[in-house]
């Protein structure tokens, strides 16, 4: 522009300034909340999930990377922001101006690192249960913190009895003393290679005896690729432990110590497939995961984390006092790994339907057991779990009334009741000397496999003489065969789902159990 069009314009400019007519603010306005910028040191990270912690709504920084929150709720104390790749950053939010740097997560797993003990120890700071004291109760009465201790499974492990007593019944270390390996890649996930334990598991020590416990959960980073059933455990998990300084993986991606990281995978099926699908000796001994990917569950979204780690609605702080935050307790999953006691889990899911229809000369029990709100097969997860129908028909006389029709209990559902009329719902091992029940490690690996699939009723028909006057109907869970039981010495554990009397109503008429 030339100099004289310029004078002009700007002599324009401060008359119109003059008259009024023209104004500049004296600072540029600035949209209500909260804005700062995510960087990583070396410039702008956009993509990264913004949030004020403990809150819902979170929101993406931009190619610049900056974001705009809205206004905190008061008392709000801190800013947070993840990306993958890297830690969960975290700022007071009145710290201006908010600039949040993202610290990346170490490239490679540190195999020397470690292990955190769970157990409380003022002596010891890391130790999971000085903060997390409600995590580590319910996780104390979980399967996860006896894998290795648990006693029955000892017993199997090692062919000893409940007394102690060496070379009883089943025992797969003094028959595959190699194989052991397979059983440490579960339940004792922290035992190293090179440690006599990891091929005999009464030898684990410390943190190891463990079993499944925070330090090796909260170090899964992803899962590694392997073939789900055939890559056991600890083999087909990626693991991220640190050189030096902690980290911890988790489902909450605002937990700001500057150790911690979130991964999408710990409110995934994918994070259970590894210790709860598995063949075996060429037996498919864990089928749960595989069971999951066919069910309803899995086709309305639902995962393992769903129903086995659902809320209490107890919990509200995962650090009281330690530096957690008030959260909805229904963002904080329960790691005791199933609501209430397993009694209660099994009657949520378990329902019998029955009636007794009365005609010339005969009286007809249906009965129908339906596995419901339940991702898997009923039963699930350790192969000889068992279930059993037991229908017991009376005459008014007390005297038992054997049915004409209608299927009755095998051998395996153990001599109190093989022979009585009933249903077996199992994955039934015949080994190779066509004795049923087996051990997997000495089974062919075609089973019988009778048990409930979710969503889907049951229906069986016994047909008694017409003097029938009531019947018992009962349904039981065993999480072992009888026999085995009875052989180690085990004391009773079965779980009575049902155990109620249908009375007969007059002829033609139709009684009813619910």
């Amino acid at each position: 522009m030339r100099p004289a069009r310029l004078a002009g314009l700007l002599l324009l400019l401060g008359l119109l300034s003059a008259a009024g007519f023209l104004t500049f603010p004296s600072s540029i306005p600035v949209p209500a909340g909260i804005s700062g910028r995510v960087w990583d040191g070396t410039g702008p990270v956009a993509g990264a999930r913004v949030r004020v912690k403990g809150q819902r709504d979170a929101v993406l920084s931009g190619l610049d990377g900056r974001f705009l929150l809205p206004p905190a709720p008061e008392g709000s104390g801190r800013v947070t922001a993840w990306k993958e790749g890297f830690f969960i950053a975290g700022v007071p939010a009145d710290r201006l101006p908010l600039d949040l740097p993202l610290t990346r997560l170490p490239a490679e797993d540190n195999e020397e690192y470690a292990w955190v003990d769970p157990v409380p120890n003022p002596a010891q700071a890391q130790n999971c249960g000085n903060c997390h004291g409600e995590i580590y109760r319910e996780w104390s009465a979980s399967g996860h913190a006896r894998s290795v201790a648990n006693r029955r499974f000892r017993n199997l492990y090692d062919g000893s009895a409940w007394d102690g007593t060496p070379g009883v019944g089943w025992g797969l270390l003094p028959e595959h003393p190699n194989g052991a390996g397979v059983c440490s890649s579960c339940h004792a996930p922290t035992v190293a290679f090179s440690d006599p334990a990891y091929f005999d598991l009464r030898r684990a020590r410390g943190v190891d005896a463990r079993g499944v416990h925070c330090d090796y959960c909260h170090k899964v980073a992803d899962v590694d690729g392997g073939t789900v059933g055939l890559t056991h455990g600890r083999f087909n998990l990626k693991l991220l432990r640190p050189q030096e300084g902690q980290l911890f993986f988790g489902p909450l991606d605002d937990v700001d110590r500057q150790e911690d990281a979130f991964a999408p995978l710990y409110r995934e099926s994918r994070y259970c497939a590894s210790c709860h699908e598995g063949t075996v000796f060429g037996v498919h001994v864990y089928g749960t995961y595989s069971e999951w990917l066919a069910s309803p569950a899995a086709r309305e979204g639902k995962q393992c984390q769903t129903c086995h780690m659902a809320p209490t609605g107890a919990l509200t702080n995962v650090a009281p006092g330690k530096g957690g935050v008030p959260r909805d307790p229904n963002t904080l999953g329960n790691h005791t790994f199933f609501a209430g006691t397993r009694a209660d889990m099994l009657r949520r899911c378990l329902k019998v339907n029955a009636g007794i229809t009365a005609g010339a000369g005969r009286a007809d029990l249906e009965v129908e057991v339906v596995a419901d709100l339940v991702g898997h097969r009923v039963p699930t997860g350790f192969v000889d779990r068992n279930l059993l129908l037991v229908a017991e028909g009376f005459a008014a006389d007390s005297t038992a009334l054997a049915p004409s029709a209608g299927p009755t209990l095998p051998v395996a559902a153990g001599k109190p009741l093989a022979g009585k009329p009933g249903k077996l719902y199992a994955k039934l091992l015949k080994g190779f000397d066509d004795h049923s029940p087996a051990p997997f490690w000495r089974a062919d690996p075609e089973a019988e496999d009778t048990r409930l699939f979710p969503g889907r009723g049951d229906r069986t028909v016994f047909t008694f003489p017409r003097d029938l006057d009531r019947v018992r109907v009962r349904l039981i869970y065993r999480r072992f065969w009888q026999e085995v039981a009875e052989s180690k010495g085990w004391p009773a554990d079965e779980v009575v789902v049902v155990d109620q009397t249908l009375v007969a109503g007059p002829k033609g008429e139709r009684a009813h159990l619910h």
